[in-house]
């Protein structure tokens, strides 16, 4: 790999220290005491004849677009994300690729973040942020030769924003806006997302469901 200047060794090393910070708070807020009096991970919600978990864990994948600054073109991304909780904190895991073409991906970015969340019978909202590591093959300004054999990683920053419309209580239909830095390139964009929610637990007690008269 070619030696980059002073500048984005710097720039480097800020991420790394950055990073290590997000994940070394993200454990100090897990390791803190809650108040549990006011927090039941078994609480339930009965919707439509069904019970549901009020804290709950989902799963989020889709495609879109989106741009790269450091490759003037657009490009098409798929990702995939699976939010939890821990106590009332929620996590996020996830990765993405982008390219040209769903099938030309040149950029591969996983993530791990810390966020909120808002959800109700009818839509989930959501916010996350946290350290992510890229590999792609790009041709760096200080390249002379544009050499895309060589696969570069670097530590940056991600972002995103979710919105959901359920169509039951645990599935549904939204978009992301996301955003993925480091100190080679920003890549931005949205996707059109399916909704997978953990918290189904069955029927309600003592539900009868109406027979259909003839």
């Amino acid at each position: 790999m070619q030696k980059l200047p002073v500048t984005k060794v710097k720039l480097n090393s800020v991420l790394k220290v950055f990073s290590i910070t997000i994940c070394l708070l993200i454990g100090s807020i897990c390791l803190a005491q809650t108040d549990t009096a006011q927090f039941n991970i078994k609480e339930e919600i009965a919707y439509d004849g069904k019970r549901y978990r009020v804290h709950n864990s989902w799963l989020s994948v889709g495609a879109g677009a989106g741009y790269n600054t450091k490759w003037p073109k657009d490009e098409k991304n798929m990702g995939a994300d699976f939010s939890f909780f821990i106590k009332q904190h929620y996590f996020r895991i996830g990765a993405f690729l982008s390219g040209s073409e769903f099938t030309a991906s040149n950029n591969y970015s996983f993530h791990a973040c810390y966020g909120i969340r808002k959800e109700t019978e009818t839509y989930n909202l959501s916010g996350f942020i946290g350290p992510s590591s890229s590999y792609f093959r790009r041709p760096l300004y200080d390249s002379i030769n544009h050499n895309l054999n060589t696969v570069y990683n670097y530590l940056g920053l991600h972002a995103c924003l979710e919105a959901v419309y359920k169509l039951k209580y645990d599935i549904g239909i939204g978009g992301q806006l996301f955003c993925d830095y480091n100190q080679v390139q920003l890549i931005y964009g949205v996707r059109l997302i399916a909704y997978f929610s953990g918290a189904y637990r069955g029927i309600k007690y003592g539900y009868r469901v109406p027979i259909k008269k003839k």
